[in-house]
């Protein structure tokens, strides 16, 4: 029966050239109970197919099956979230079927885990490296507030691959007042500094201060890429300038692959 629902909704959409995001299903008992399963999908669809493995996929998921009682009297299906789909023209190296079936395994893994359990990172509106990404359910559509930052060609990556939230207090032996550091311990290991680069110096977000959202202290951070005698590379900062605070603390926030 949801099939043919599926179905009928599939031809309507095409009529308006639209695709659904949402799709709500319930079911009335017979005793007059009812029961309300919806999926979400990550990009608009009008498939019959992808809808019902979609919804084989929440009911298997379910901590609480559906008990049909006596038998259902009526299904509804509604589609309360549509958006434009037009017809796409698949690429002849395959690169449109790949994404297609990337979004088609999100759409399954959030419906059986949960939309919030399946996350992906959108860049966001910030220089605080780690505010500088958001973690949001994939199967949204959203915009990102501002472009990755991509390294030039040829030149070592800016950013570490691993970033520690929050980054982890380490012992350093550096130059007073501002130098770079020449040794530091982390996690009881000592580490003798052989090649470092910076300072690449990043003040706080001072207007947004009073709501709390970043650095409370509102301090200077100094930022250090820097190789150990093992050829190790790290992603180290001085948390303050001594003109801000009298003894600044050195923070571990990443690790270079």
């Amino acid at each position: 029966m949801l099939g043919v629902l599926a179905a009928e909704a599939a031809e309507q959409l095409e009529e308006r050239k639209c695709g659904g995001r949402r799709f709500d299903a319930t079911f009335f008992r017979s005793d007059g109970l009812s029961r309300m399963l919806s999926v979400e999908t990550g990009q608009p669809t009008r498939e019959p197919g992808d809808v019902i493995r979609l919804f084989q996929e929440r009911v298997e998921g379910l901590s609480d099956p559906i008990d049909p009682g006596f038998g259902f009297d009526l299904i509804r299906l509604d589609v309360p979230v549509i958006e434009p789909l037009a017809a796409a023209q698949l690429k002849l190296e395959g690169g449109a079927t790949g994404e297609v079936q990337v979004g088609a395994l999100i759409d399954r893994l959030s419906t059986r885990l949960g939309r919030s359990r399946v996350q992906k990172l959108m860049p966001a509106d910030s220089h605080i490296p780690e505010q500088a990404q958001l973690a949001l359910p994939a199967v949204e559509a959203w915009q990102p507030a501002a472009a990755w930052q991509v390294s030039a060609t040829g030149e070592p990556p800016s950013r570490p691959i691993h970033l520690f939230d929050p980054p982890q207090p380490i012992e350093v032996i550096a130059e007073v007042p501002d130098g770079p550091p020449h040794r530091f311990r982390w996690r009881r290991v000592f580490h003798e500094v052989r090649r470092f680069e910076g300072p690449e110096r990043i003040a706080s977000e001072w207007w947004k201060r009073k709501d709390g959202a970043v650095d409370r202290a509102g301090l200077t951070r100094d930022y250090y890429r820097v190789e150990d005698a093992r050829g190790r590379r790290f992603w180290i900062f001085r948390h303050g300038l001594y003109e801000e605070k009298p003894d600044p603390r050195w923070y571990m926030h990443g690790l270079f692959a």
